[in-house]
């Protein structure tokens, strides 16, 4: 098996890690860490072997990193990941988990339907949904895709490899959290999968699987020290949206509560002590490196959205992170251009997206440039999350211009 995690989910991965090397005492488990250590990471006594991002084959991490945020960049390498233990490491059968997965039983009926199919996935409703303004909805699940892709189980055939490598070259470029434009990370693209590849298999067993957004139709219940899901063995549980204070089912949702799921209450609290056990406490506040430009400003979403319309045009700045380097990105995006308005880049794309903010201040280069750069000053950290401590002065040096 294997997972993707940054650093503040160390104690997730360990608790996947145990779990399925608990059922799978002959299994291994990888999990590639897509952050820097930071001296937080060890080597050695893991219940898993570490992967890291420079092994997968990804061509130019940097830049992959910067485009995406910590969510589209751990989806994004996913497939890279699992081509590389396939073709690098001889995995003949692979199993990818979400790090927020509890592994519950042995998975044997897995294995051997995997005997005769290349790929398996999981939808993520079986049954309708209420229509009841609640969320998810039905239509979330549309805009999130048909299938979670917090499982996936591939064995080496040459159908998986192909679709491996289709899957690669679309998330190198797509995958991105943007529902409201058809993309949701890697999820959305493999609603195509069962039509464009053979030996797709749709797993249907309500044991595997299980989450908040389909608990409308799995009654978990708990008999003879095993949790069940409508009569059926709970292979696993997937902890979307999962708060270590229990103070609701997940943070996703708001279309159940505790009174109506006293059985997942006690799943969720052995969930909560493994985490315990295993440094959540610790490890989930650690900050994720490339969250950061190299000075420790945080990057800001509108600055990996400009970076990444520029598509190739990014190249020329070399490393997006540096902060040194005179002709580099962040120096082109936040400080003011040799040009007759002298404004930074920054403000003049977020001027040119906004029409309210463009007939508000049809002329912020002239007449109205003091007022404009007032709004400017104050708004932009509130509505963007640009660092005040970098934009104010930005900003002051503008307006005496």
């Amino acid at each position: 098996m294997c997972t993707i995690i940054a650093k503040n989910y160390l104690a997730h991965a360990r608790t996947l890690a145990q779990s399925f090397l608990q059922h799978h005492p002959s299994g291994k488990a990888f999990v590639l860490l897509t952050d820097e250590g930071e001296g937080h990471v060890n080597d050695q006594g893991e219940p898993f072997e570490w992967i890291s991002v420079r092994d997968i084959g990804l061509p130019d991490a940097n830049a992959l990193r910067f485009r995406y945020t910590l969510l589209e960049f751990n989806t994004a390498v996913k497939p890279f990941l699992m081509d590389y233990l396939i073709r690098q490491r001889g995995a003949d059968k692979l199993v990818y988990f979400d790090p927020d997965i509890l592994i519950l039983q042995r998975m044997d009926e897995l294995f051997r339907l995997m005997d005769r199919t290349s790929i398996v996935l999981t939808p993520h409703i079986l049954a309708p949904m209420p229509d009841d303004r609640l969320y998810p909805s039905e239509k979330d699940v549309l805009q999130a895709g048909v299938y979670n892709l917090g499982f996936i189980a591939v064995t080496n055939t040459p159908e998986t490899l192909r679709m491996l490598a289709w899957w690669k070259e679309r998330l190198l470029v797509y995958c991105l959290a943007e529902p409201e434009n058809g993309y949701f990370v890697d999820q959305r693209w493999m609603d195509m999968a069962p039509a464009l590849f053979e030996g797709v298999h749709i797993e249907k067993s309500p044991g595997y699987n299980a989450a908040y957004w389909n608990l409308h139709e799995r009654a978990i219940a708990y008999e003879d020290g095993m949790f069940l899901a409508n009569g059926k063995p709970l292979s696993f549980y997937h902890f979307s949206g999962f708060t270590a204070d229990l103070s609701r089912i997940s943070r996703h949702s708001n279309r159940y509560e505790w009174p109506a799921f006293p059985n997942l209450r006690a799943l969720f609290q052995l969930y909560a002590n493994r985490l315990a056990a295993n440094g959540h406490a610790r490890f989930s506040q650690l900050r994720y490196t490339y969250g950061f430009f190299d000075n420790q400003v945080r990057i800001p979403p509108i600055a990996r959205s400009i970076y990444r319309q520029l598509g190739h045009g990014a190249q020329r700045f070399g490393n997006p992170f540096s902060t040194l380097t005179p002709d580099g990105f962040y120096q082109w995006l936040f400080f003011p251009q040799q040009t007759p308005t002298f404004l930074p880049r920054l403000l003049n794309e977020i001027y040119e997206s906004r029409p309210d903010i463009r007939r508000v201040f049809p002329d912020p280069a002239g007449t109205q440039r003091k007022p404009f750069l007032k709004w400017a000053k104050e708004f932009i950290p509130i509505e963007y999350g640009v660092d005040s401590a970098v934009w104010n002065p930005v900003m002051d040096a503008a307006a005496t211009r």
